[in-house]
């Protein structure tokens, strides 16, 4: 087996193809601003947009399937390299999936680009994600960590149904399968929000970590599936009442992982506050609140939220440099929570939904600006420490 740290093999690599955290992350970032301002503006009636599908399924495909799939495929494939010991993938064949991701987001806002070479492509990415994730843990025996594998899957066919439904003209079916896949996305977040949280809970603050109630770790992935099902099948009886559940086990899962402890330290309130809105969206929908608020405090917060964050971290630390980020990150934090908060009033206060809609994505381009800013010099240059990686 390659050392993870081999010299040779990681210098001869350009800096941005040394981890997947790097091109993700960043070219990630760039989408998500495109695809908030450019529905803005749409929205607005001040752009003309006709994408492939429409500029409503374009906001919401790309924000999951261009932004938010980038994020995890680029912090899977360098959580893998710690997990397993296996090196990483770097260089071309990083590259190759960079590309093949990026493709589809290219292509897609042009309607006259043929539709089926855009989903051909596009519904690649995902397996070859799992692909290179999943050769790691089987190389070890790791079978803990290929959960991840069939959840990558799943999200695959959310994207297949998504896409397939709107060739049948089945708009409706298409959105769902977007919630689906929204889902999906969550499922994950919440079973690496166990993960991550706790770890870097304890490291940074006088929290002691409690182990792992295997019967919450169960249940949130139970009721999440569930929730998923219902939604996408329209189980219509069975969508308020599975909302309930997760979110009661997710908050206690929450509960139990020093948040009281995190306020002082501005990467760990940002995690915390960012995770704290998935239980709080799936409430909401309990309550029998607009689907679209309980929706967006999930996505928004729960995603958008967490993943500012945890790119925020993961990049100092494995970009050699200490765990303390640029002063104008933390207003980014900030910033982004307004963004979370006026999404959701958009879908609560029907009334001002232009205005709450205009305040979050302004918001949100300046929190994911600051960290394009401050952020792509170190994902774009080698290690601050001269290490590999």
């Amino acid at each position: 087996m390659l050392n993870i740290d081999d010299p040779r093999r990681t210098q001869a690599t350009p800096a941005p193809l040394r981890l997947g955290f790097r091109p993700f992350f960043l070219l990630g970032s760039l989408v998500s601003l495109a695809g908030i301002s450019l529905w803005v503006l749409a929205l607005s009636g001040a752009f003309h947009f006709t994408p492939h599908g429409g500029a409503l399924w374009w906001h919401g495909h790309e924000m999951l399937f261009g932004f938010v799939v980038a994020i995890i495929a680029g912090f899977l494939l360098t959580a893998v390299q710690n997990w397993t010991g296996v090196p990483g993938l770097s260089g071309y064949p990083l590259l190759a999936l960079v590309l093949l991701w990026l493709a589809p987001r290219l292509l897609l806002p042009f309607s006259d680009v043929p539709f089926m070479l855009v989903i051909s492509l596009d519904l690649a990415f995902l397996p070859a994600t799992a692909l290179a994730l999943g050769s790691s843990v089987v190389k070890v025996k790791q079978w803990r960590n290929l959960i991840f594998v069939p959840i990558l899957l799943l999200l695959a066919s959310c994207n297949a149904l998504s896409y397939f439904a709107l060739l049948d003209g089945n708009a409706v079916l298409a959105q769902k399968a977007l919630h689906g896949g929204a889902l999906a996305i969550i499922l994950i977040v919440a079973l690496l929000g166990g993960r991550v949280i706790p770890f870097f809970t304890e490291r940074a603050s006088d929290y002691q970590r409690k182990p792992n109630l295997w019967y919450l770790d169960a249940g949130t992935f139970a009721s999440l599936l569930a929730l998923l099902i219902a939604i996408v099948f329209s189980v219509e009886e069975m969508v308020r009442p599975m909302a309930g559940i997760a979110s009661a086990i997710i908050f206690l899962r929450w509960h139990r992982w020093g948040w009281l402890q995190s306020f002082q330290v501005p990467l760990l309130w940002s995690l915390h506050l960012s995770y704290v809105f998935i239980p709080i969206g799936l409430a909401l929908i309990a309550l029998g609140q607009p689907f679209s608020a309980g929706f967006h405090a999930m996505t928004a917060g729960g995603m958008g939220g967490m993943i500012l964050a945890m790119m925020a971290r993961v990049s100092l630390g494995h970009t050699g440099r200490t765990l303390t980020p640029p002063k104008p990150m933390v207003f980014g934090f900030g910033i982004m929570l307004f963004a979370v908060v006026t999404r959701v009033l958009a879908g609560l206060f029907s009334a001002y939904y232009l205005s709450f809609i205009a305040l979050s994505a302004l918001a949100w381009v300046m929190a994911f600006g600051i960290f394009i800013l401050f952020y792509g010099p170190m994902l774009l240059t080698p290690r601050a420490d001269g290490r590999p990686g």
